[in-house]
């Protein structure tokens, strides 16, 4: 960009030479050589912002697919199942969190059996891992059989009795070999004289505790679905895409936004130039008289057509639900 001396300067010999001439619409040299500066400096902050852009909108367009898609399905199946929404008590978030705590209250408590094993102390708490992890992962399976149930019914109440069966089982299983490993800590302290209803008090109170993390995590399962899986799976899918499509738009809309700010910085220092040009010069014209050409303003358009395509196609839901809105007006 010229200095503001070198604006008045052009302004002075143009004005001396008698340019623009009153009576021509068109700019003058120097207006114009103003205005190619401008859009070549636009044209630089466009291409440097035009690859993260790019990056954005190629990350966009395969999400942008599959929530379409997606959400035609989910539409086509709340219509035939006359609901739009799954119907869960807990959140997915919340259910998470118990299901680990449930997980690491199991661990401490079957450690203690495992530990007649002899073994050492890394495979006891591998071993007792294992169990911790599988109880609650029986109880949410156990918790979805209950929920979505079958018919006939009894093709669910098999695998939940199989499952409830097995599971109380092992924890028996578990219990005995706790109750047993007790009762030789109990003998050992006492010097060979065991105090086995002690040991066996204990160990039904642990066998309790496994159950009610069982039946708690079982609640959490049936509470946490709903007894549609097609629409549960659905309606999480189609918010994930969302929610990444959202975060996307997000930072290109930022982008664009910081990238529309800068030409409009260049637009606006060039319009205060040629602003001071046209000023200098009609105050240095010998007829002081205003030019036709100064009642027109300069317009800086670098690639408004494309941003315009971009922010649309970006705006995912609302290009969406335009979409839907033409299929319902279009004549069949």
């Amino acid at each position: 960009m010229y200095t503001k001396k070198e604006v008045r300067e052009n302004a002075v010999i143009d004005a001396k030479n008698n340019l623009p001439d009153k009576d021509d619409p068109n700019f003058s040299q120097f207006e114009q050589e103003m205005m190619a500066m401008a859009k070549n400096e636009a044209r630089q902050v466009k291409a440097k912002f035009e690859p993260e852009l790019e990056m954005l909108t190629g990350k966009h367009k395969p999400l942008f697919k599959d929530y379409q898609r997606i959400s035609m399905d989910y539409e086509a199946h709340s219509t035939r199942i006359k609901r739009s929404e799954p119907s869960v008590e807990l959140s997915r978030g919340k259910y998470y969190i118990l299901m680990i705590l449930f997980v690491l209250g199991e661990i401490p408590m079957n450690s203690l059996a495992f530990a007649v094993f002899g073994e050492s102390q890394i495979f006891t708490w591998i071993m007792a891992l294992g169990v911790a992890v599988a109880i609650p992962w029986i109880a949410h399976a156990v918790g979805i059989l209950l929920k979505r149930g079958s018919t006939p019914w009894w093709k669910s109440g098999i695998g939940v009795g199989t499952l409830l069966f097995l599971t109380i089982g092992g924890l028996l299983a578990i219990g005995y070999v706790r109750v047993e490993y007790l009762t030789d800590l109990n003998a050992a302290a006492a010097g060979g004289i065991s105090s086995f209803g002690n040991s066996k008090l204990i160990g039904a109170a642990f066998i309790g505790l496994n159950l009610v993390i069982l039946a708690a995590a079982t609640l959490c399962s049936y509470f946490a679905h709903d007894k549609d899986p097609l629409l549960e799976h659905l309606h999480r899918r189609t918010n994930k895409l969302n929610k990444s499509m959202r975060e996307i738009e997000a930072k290109h809309n930022k982008l664009l936004t910081k990238q529309e700010q800068e030409i409009q910085r260049i637009h606006q220092q060039t319009q205060e130039i040629i602003y001071y040009y046209r000023k200098i010069n009609q105050r240095e014209r010998p007829d002081h008289q205003k030019p036709k050409s100064f009642e027109r303003d300069h317009e800086l358009v670098i690639g408004d057509k494309e941003d315009e395509e971009s922010k649309k196609m970006l705006n995912a839901t609302g290009q969406f639900r335009l979409q839907d809105q033409t299929q319902v007006l279009r004549p069949s």
